[in-house]
């Protein structure tokens, strides 16, 4: 059977633009639509289940590109997303690819740039261990994940409360999005909540919302999460951190499907979908007193448990490729692989970090590369020892733009090329290592 084309959907407000950027991806083979309404891309993408990638303009008027990049992830999870941006919002766009972009282009876009980076794309999509295309983002040939993506989609389809559980680093907001993507309520509100970040003191607040004057500072009233929600997906993410006071109250939503505001009597219906997610292990918890019984078995019925990296076999190569081949397209380096020796090291990390670590290690270490291939020497030289943070991470990559930026003489455009990246982007990491006090 013959391929298909590759269909990539153009937006941007400006008819011209957006015409401009198709007739560059039709000179290199791929068919397009344009755009030029924000608000109707996700209908768009609904009406048209071919469309492979979206090619998005951050800057629009109403609905900009970061909001629609979020929207965009959320319903249709097997669609790419590659930005389009000016040279002096490189910011966002660096902040777009931490949402879910590949990689971002500079406009006026060239055709050499959009055919590298749309060929980068197109060539590191993994093969899943399931048709369904919905769960692309979960990266991963371990024969495990066939029944976890059974019970995601079984649990997605019903408005279960559902438990993710799973230690740090392994994927538990992307099941999260996944179970919002996948159910009936995909055109609703997705709202991600770290209820470990909330005050103590302001946990009922935050969640179920308080009315004017119902304590010191609250001027006018306001809408919980809970009601933020609507009819969509409330993510609770650390609920494991919770204390029993507060496990309490949300006991009591859960049970009732109503709650009060605070300095409130009369009690409003939630119509939230809860999805609640934790790396504590909540049994051992509630047999410690940490948990409450009675909450734990009101969740846990419907669980899903992510098996840390160290336990998925290949996996750590096939994610340490997929990685190297995203990050040199996103610092234009021409790294392509792995010497054996690097990938000695990966497979013999224990990983406490999970896949997070695993992007981490892999991004700075196709930076500091300057052969074809990632090096062992690239890699943290705690890798074989001990357990890289992300901050050692992060200072390496700084201490090697510093030492080529001293020998270029200051030459950040010299430097740029020395080190094989954008200048844009080396103007970004300077920004972002000054900030830091890492640099003087």
């Amino acid at each position: 059977m013959v391929a298909r084309p590759r269909k990539v959907l153009v937006v941007d407000d400006d008819p011209q633009v957006a015409e401009d950027h198709a007739r560059i991806l039709k000179t290199i083979g791929y068919p397009s639509i344009t755009q030029t309404v924000p608000e109707d891309v996700e209908p768009h993408l609904h009406r048209e289940p071919e469309i492979d990638l979206v090619l998005l303009d951050i800057r629009m008027p109403g609905l900009n590109g970061i909001e629609l990049l979020h929207r965009i992830k959320l319903r249709r999870p097997d669609v790419g997303v590659v930005m389009a941006t000016v040279l002096n919002d490189v910011e966002h766009a660096v902040k777009a690819i931490k949402g879910g972009a590949y990689n971002y282009l500079l406009k006026p876009l060239q055709r050499d740039q959009v055919e590298r980076v749309l060929g980068s794309y197109f060539s590191n999509q993994p093969d899943s261990i399931i048709e369904d295309a919905r769960f692309r983002p979960f990266i991963t040939g371990h024969d495990a994940f066939r029944e976890i993506f059974r019970r995601v989609k079984a649990f997605a389809e019903t408005d279960v409360p559902v438990l993710v559980l799973g230690e740090t680093g392994t994927g538990k907001e992307v099941v999260a999005q996944l179970i919002h993507a996948l159910s009936r309520r995909s055109d609703q509100k997705y709202l991600p909540v770290s209820v470990a970040a909330l005050p103590e003191s302001l946990f009922e607040s935050e969640l179920f919302g308080h009315a004017r004057g119902a304590f010191t500072g609250a001027t006018q009233d306001r809408a919980g999460y809970f009601e933020e929600a609507g009819s969509g997906t409330l993510f609770l993410d650390e609920i494991g951190e919770l204390a029993l006071e507060q496990q309490t109250k949300l006991l009591r939503i859960l049970q009732s499907r109503s709650y009060s505001r605070v300095g409130e009597t009369s009690l409003r219906e939630t119509q939230a979908r809860l999805v609640t997610a934790t790396n504590r292990d909540l049994a051992k918890a509630v047999q410690e007193g940490r948990f409450r019984e009675d909450l734990y078995y009101r969740i846990a019925s419907y669980c899903i448990l992510l098996p840390p990296l160290r336990e998925r076999g290949n996996d750590i190569e096939l994610l340490a490729r997929y990685f190297a081949h995203k990050y040199a397209s996103q610092f234009g380096r021409s790294v392509d692989g792995f010497a054996p020796e690097a990938l000695d090291l990966l497979r013999r990390h224990p990983f406490p970090g999970n896949v997070r670590e695993l992007e981490g290690i892999i991004s700075a270490a196709v930076l500091l590369e300057q052969t074809s291939r990632i090096q062992a020497s690239s890699l943290p030289a705690a890798l074989s020892a001990g357990t890289p943070d992300a901050a050692s991470l992060e200072r390496a990559k700084c201490q090697t733009i510093l030492k080529i930026l001293a020998e270029c003489g200051g030459n950040q455009t010299r430097a740029a090329e020395k080190l094989g990246i954008a200048r844009q982007t080396l103007n970004y990491l300077l920004k972002k290592y000054r900030e830091q006090g890492w640099m003087r």
